[in-house]
């Protein structure tokens, strides 16, 4: 009997935790359709930027300045993309979870 008290127990624990993952998922698939639009938008800025770069002939002082910039430009784009991929692991990691308790 003991064992079938602790098997409930351990299914019990297992769903709440699936309950909380749930939730977070949920947050972060609010977060990411948030993002997205600002991502795209920033993509588009960064590609803007590129080509006038590219077709600007600029004084060399100010070369730089607008190099520096981009470079900024970029590893913030790089940071979302990294938020994006990590939340799309969890999303991953949850449905494996889900998987596990469907099959208790």
């Amino acid at each position: 009997m003991a064992l079938g008290r602790r098997t409930r127990a351990d299914y019990d624990h297992i769903i709440e935790r699936l309950d909380r993952q749930h939730a977070r998922l949920a947050d972060i698939e609010r977060e990411i359709v948030r993002i997205s639009p600002q991502v795209a938008a920033i993509e588009a800025r960064i590609e803007d930027l590129r080509q006038r770069i590219e077709r600007t002939d600029l004084p060399a002082g100010d070369q730089p300045t607008i190099a520096t910039a981009l470079e900024r430009i970029e590893r913030e784009h790089e940071q979302i993309r990294v938020r994006i991929t990590a939340a799309a692991r969890f999303e991953e990691r949850l449905r494996v979870l889900e998987d596990a308790a469907g099959q208790l």
